[in-house]
């Protein structure tokens, strides 16, 4: 399984990147292109980043997740790790981050956690 992988989702309201993985280094630059070429679509929708499944995120990464926050975007994080994550990226609380945790996962992470456990 690759290091980073991420997945795109638009929909009426929002566009979605799912991240998964260690984001850094090369990964943060496609991450960034894939947005840039993205973004021509995306309109007025909401943009949430979900960062349940990142498992580390080096200078790079925490910079442009922070960037697309102070731009609107609503960051998911399930887990009490991805939490504390973008606590550490955003400075809000992880009351604060639950509170607004309601999108749910995309079936492409569902069905990569329920292969591996295999």
């Amino acid at each position: 399984m690759p290091e980073f992988l991420y997945y795109m989702h638009h929909g009426i309201a929002a566009f979605s990147l799912e991240l998964a993985g260690r984001l850094s280094g090369e990964s943060v630059r496609e991450l960034q292109q894939a947005w840039r070429a993205a973004s021509s679509i995306i309109g007025n929708r909401s943009l949430i980043v979900d960062l349940s499944y990142v498992t580390g995120i080096d200078v790079a990464g925490q910079r442009l997740v922070r960037e697309w926050h102070d731009r609107g975007a609503q960051l998911v994080a399930k887990s009490p790790e991805s939490r504390m994550l973008a606590q550490s990226i955003t400075g809000q609380s992880v009351d604060e981050l639950s509170a607004i945790a309601q999108h749910s996962t995309w079936l492409p992470f569902h069905a990569a956690i329920a292969l591996t456990a295999k």
